[in-house]
C-alpha cells in the first residue's frame, strides 16, 4: 500500500542523466519512450539511456498502459493425451519492469485500470501479476504533451499526476521536483539517494504556478466533460446527436482500440494443432459492428448510433464515475489523432452538450 504522504525531494537537472543511469543498475527491464524512425513515439524495452527520449518528447502513439494490460495474452496452454486428463500450462510469471517517462494521463489510465481488474470480483490474476511486477516513473507534463491533449477535463489526469504512480518527476527550472509514493517508489529513492536534496518551497510554488500555465493552455480547447456528463447521465442528450456522431463513423473501432481506459475483451481458444493450443484473450471494441457476437456465432447487431451511444455512456455516464470515482476518459487525446471521421472525445462531449449541428460543423474541434 502508499504512503499516507508523499515524500517529495529535488534532484538537480545536471544529475537527471546519472540518475536515469542508475535504473538499469536494478537489474529489470526497463521500459521508456523511444523514437521510431518516422519520429513515432513508443514505449519499448531499451538496454541504455542513448535509446531513450528524455525530455521533449510528445504522447506516444501507444499507451504505455499496453505493458501492464497488453492487447493479447494468454490465459493458458493445453495438451490432449489419450486416456489422460489435459495438461494445462499457465504463462511464465512477468519478470520486474519499470514503465520511465509515463505521462500523468496514461498514470491516471492504469490507476483505472486497476479498479476494473483488481477491486471487481473477481479478481483478474494475469493482470495482478504484471501490475506487481510494474513500477511506475511519470515525467509531469509542463507544457501539453500534444495539441489534442485535454487531460484537464478528466479528474485526475494530469497534466501533474495526483496518485498511482511510484514516482513522479517535474522539471522546475534548474530541477526536478521527485516525488515518492510507494515502497516501489522507495527503493528508487533509495537508488537515488546520493543524488537527491531537499524540496524548497520556493519549487514548488513555481510548479504550481507551472501546472496553472499548462492548464490554461489546454483549456483553451477544452472539452467541458463534467457538462457533457451531466446530460448523458440525466438522458438528455438528443437522439439526433447519436445520429450524426454515427454518420461520422466507420465502425472501425481505432478511438476504443487505442484508448487506454477501455476494458473490453475478447476470449478465444487456439487449435495449435497435433492436440495442443491455448486459450487467448485480446482487446476488442464495442465500437465494431461484431462486438456483440453470441456464443452460437450470431451477430445480435444494432446501429452505429446505438453503438455511439453506449461507447459515451461508458465514458460520461455519471454511473461510472460514481463507481471508479473518475470519468472514463483520461483526456490524453489519442482518439482525436485515431478516428478517421473527426470524432475524438472532445467533439463528442461538445456535441452531447449543444445537440446536433449541420454536417458541415460536426469537423474535430476542441470547443
Amino acid at each position: 500500500m502508499p504512503p499516507t504522504e508523499i515524500e517529495v525531494y529535488a534532484l538537480p537537472a545536471e544529475r537527471f542523466v546519472a540518475a536515469v543511469d542508475r535504473l538499469f543498475t536494478l537489474g529489470e527491464k526497463i521500459i521508456a519512450p523511444t523514437r521510431a524512425p518516422r519520429g513515432d513515439i513508443f514505449f519499448r524495452e531499451v538496454d541504455s539511456r542513448e535509446q531513450m527520449m528524455l525530455e521533449g518528447f510528445g504522447n506516444s502513439e501507444i499507451s504505455p498502459a499496453e505493458h501492464v494490460r497488453p492487447s493479447k495474452e494468454v490465459y493458458f496452454s493445453y495438451q490432449l493425451r489419450p486416456g489422460e486428463p489435459p495438461v494445462m500450462t499457465p504463462p511464465p510469471a512477468p519478470e520486474p519492469f519499470v514503465i520511465f517517462g509515463i505521462r500523468p494521463c496514461d498514470v491516471s489510465a492504469i490507476f483505472a485500470l486497476d479498479h476494473f481488474f483488481l477491486e471487481r470480483n473477481p479478481r483478474d490474476d494475469l493482470y495482478a501479476r504484471r501490475r506487481r511486477a510494474a513500477t511506475l516513473i511519470a515525467l509531469a507534463c509542463t507544457e501539453p504533451a500534444s495539441e489534442a491533449c485535454f487531460c484537464p477535463c478528466c479528474e485526475g489526469g494530469g497534466p501533474v499526476a495526483e496518485e498511482g504512480f511510484d514516482v513522479q518527476l517535474t522539471r522546475v527550472g534548474d530541477w526536478y521536483i521527485v516525488e515518492i509514493a510507494s515502497e516501489k517508489g522507495e527503493r528508487i529513492r533509495d537508488l537515488w539517494k546520493s543524488l537527491l536534496e531537499p524540496a524548497t518551497e520556493e519549487m514548488l510554488e513555481q510548479r504550481a504556478e507551472q501546472e496553472e500555465q499548462c492548464i490554461e493552455q489546454m483549456f483553451s480547447k477544452n472539452a467541458n466533460i463534467g457538462a457533457a456528463v451531466r446530460r448523458v447521465s440525466a438522458g438528455k442528450v438528443e437522439p439526433g446527436t447519436w445520429d450524426e456522431i454515427a454518420e461520422h463513423c466507420y465502425s472501425c473501432g481505432a478511438c476504443s482500440f487505442i484508448c487506454p481506459v477501455c476494458t473490453c475483451f475478447d476470449v478465444n481458444d487456439v487449435d495449435m494443432g497435433d492436440k495442443q493450443g491455448m486459450r487467448v484473450r485480446q482487446v476488442d471494441s464495442c465500437r465494431t459492428f461484431g462486438y456483440p457476437r453470441e456464443a452460437a456465432g450470431g451477430v445480435r447487431g444494432f446501429p452505429t448510433a446505438a453503438r455511439a451511444r453506449m461507447y459515451a455512456n461508458h465514458k460520461l455516464s455519471y454511473d461510472h464515475y460514481r463507481e471508479r470515482g473518475r470519468y472514463g476518459c483520461v483526456g490524453c487525446g489519442r482518439c482525436v489523432v485515431a478516428c478517421l471521421g473527426h470524432m475524438g472525445m472532445p467533439t463528442i462531449a461538445r456535441l452531447v452538450r449543444k445537440g446536433p449541428t449541420a454536417k458541415q460543423e460536426g469537423q474535430e474541434t476542441q470547443a
